[in-house]
């Protein structure tokens, strides 16, 4: 559902116990080349068919990470816009961190949202798709840190917060903002194939 809906686990609830504790295998294929948003429709449909899935949206204001443009301007390099290979979000190359290619920033903001303790909402306002490496050394205890606050660095290297304004020109602000949630309403466990 994470994949399928674009959004974190804390941003799912409801329905039977087994959704959230038993795990199911889905193999499946496109007939033909799509872009991303067309496969997570795919996916939302194949999970409404096979799990007799039903889910509702709700949005709810709560505290967030606004990724914003800091004062000396973004280091991002723009992508060709006529590549529509987009690829996911993979480690950096020291195996730490983040490594984007023809990635847009709202992209970017989801993935950031399943680092840390709160979503985070791009309010860039950076159109278009680029390519970066930003290097950090994830915080052991996310959480463990007053309300609003930075975390501490963990071991060597920059936290989050640190790289993201140091190496890509960007900022992440304590804010509020609309969260979208889903709602399970119904969901069945499916028969074999």
């Amino acid at each position: 559902m994470t994949v399928a809906y674009s959004a974190t686990d804390r941003q799912i609830s409801g329905g039977p116990d087994w959704t959230g504790t038993e795990p199911f295998d889905i193999t499946a294929k496109a007939a033909h080349p799509c872009t991303l948003d067309e496969l997570h429709v795919m996916l939302q449909r194949l999970l409404e068919d096979r799990f007799q899935l039903k889910v509702r949206h709700e949005s709810r204001e709560m505290p967030v990470w606004a990724l914003v443009v800091d004062k000396g301007g973004a280091k991002l390099t723009p992508h060709d816009p006529a590549d529509l290979d987009h690829p996911p979000l993979g480690l950096g190359p020291n195996r730490r961190g983040l490594a984007g290619r023809n990635a847009n920033m709202n992209y970017f903001a989801f993935v950031l949202s399943r680092l840390l303790d709160r979503n985070v909402v791009d309010r860039t306002g950076l159109p278009g798709y680029y390519d970066f490496t930003v290097d950090f050394v994830r915080d052991p205890l996310p959480g463990a840190r007053p309300e609003g606050g930075e975390p501490s660095t963990a071991g060597e290297g920059s936290n989050v917060f640190s790289a993201v304004r140091e190496q890509l020109g960007l900022r992440l602000e304590s804010s509020r903002g609309p969260v979208e949630f889903l709602v399970i309403e119904h969901a069945q466990k499916p028969s074999a194939n």
